[in-house]
Formats: structure tokens, C-alpha cells, sequence
């Protein structure tokens, strides 16, 4: 049988310790928790693997217990475990310095486009019967600016004070600012 010379041409994973290297790159250099779709599609960008291989040794990863799903942002998402961390701390050299930069490009591209829509948020909470909180967050790529919870009384004034904050955040966030390190008059 004659050898398929262009086999090489582009380096396809395939190896299960390649993939699994692969997948504990992705969560370990986004250091966030990533979603499911975001972890494949960040995986399918970045390297050619199949997407049914990806798909089983996602799940053998979460039953070996070197990645876990936490509830972050009203959805599951993948977080590595501490065997997760070794294992990628050990190992990472084992992956080719082409797929660990096409890897990065693909989540920093990703992550580019999601971090304009996540960047602010805010979210009203019932606190008890006709009594309303106001979450409000802002960030800087992954880096919080501010992380406020607001008794806000009624629905309306919540709603409202969501509002007023979309509008425009880093006012919001310079004024508080101010106010926190105004001198002493």
C-alpha cells in the first residue's frame, strides 16, 4: 500500500493525550470557566480534531476528574480541577508550540469578540416579597472594576437604577470612585 503523502501536510490531533493536553491548555491559559460551546469552538478553531473524538474525551475528562463543571453566569462551564492544573503544569511541553499558539489565538479571539457583550452587568435580584436588589458589574477584560450589590425597594427603581447604570457605566464607576477617595474636608 502506497503512504498518503500529504498525511503530514497538517497536523491533525489525534492522539487521546494530545487531545486531552489540548483541552486543559484551553481552560488553563482563558483562566475563566468556559462553556461548553465556548471550549469546542475554541478547540475546532484553534487545532483539526473531530468533533465526535472532542466530544467523548470531554466527558472522560470531566469522569477522570481533571476538569469539573461549576454554574457561572446562568450556565454550566468547565473549570480545571487541582489534577487538571498538574497535569497541564507537567505536561504542557508535550504539546507542539504551533497548536499551543494557535490554541491562544483562538481564545484570544474569542474572547475578544465576548468581552464587548460581558463586559457590563447587571441584574435585578428579589431579595423577599416586593424587595429588590440590583447586581451591577464592570469589567476590563477579565479584570473586575467594580462589583456593587444595591437594595434598590421597589421593581420600578430597580429596573430604573439598571438603566441608568447601562447607560453609562464608567461614569458610574468614576463618580463611586470619587466619592471613595474624596479628602476629608
Amino acid at each position: 500500500m502506497k503512504k498518503n503523502i500529504w498525511e503530514n501536510v497538517y497536523y491533525r490531533l489525534k492522539d487521546p493525550v494530545e487531545i486531552k493536553l489540548a483541552i486543559l491548555y484551553v481552560l488553563y491559559y482563558a483562566d475563566i470557566p468556559v462553556s461548553d460551546v465556548e471550549l469546542k469552538h475554541c478547540m475546532l478553531e484553534g487545532t483539526s480534531v473531530d468533533f465526535m473524538e472532542l466530544c467523548d474525551m470531554i466527558g472522560r475528562m470531566v469522569e477522570e476528574n481533571h476538569i469539573k463543571t461549576v454554574w457561572r453566569d446562568d450556565m454550566e462551564k468547565y473549570v480545571l480541577t487541582p489534577s487538571g492544573e498538574d497535569m497541564i503544569n507537567m505536561f504542557e511541553n508535550k504539546l507542539l508550540a504551533s497548536v499551543k499558539n494557535s490554541l491562544k489565538n483562538s481564545v484570544n479571539q474569542y474572547y475578544k469578540n465576548e468581552q464587548s457583550r460581558k463586559s457590563i452587568r447587571c441584574d435585578v435580584v428579589p431579595v423577599f416579597e416586593n424587595g429588590f436588589c440590583v447586581n451591577l458589574e464592570l469589567k476590563e477584560g477579565k479584570h473586575e472594576l467594580l462589583t456593587l450589590s444595591l437594595f434598590a425597594g421597589d421593581k420600578q427603581r430597580a429596573l430604573s437604577m439598571c438603566r441608568r447604570f447601562r447607560e453609562n457605566p464608567y461614569e458610574f464607576y468614576e463618580t463611586v470612585c470619587g466619592l471613595l477617595t474624596k479628602e476629608a474636608e
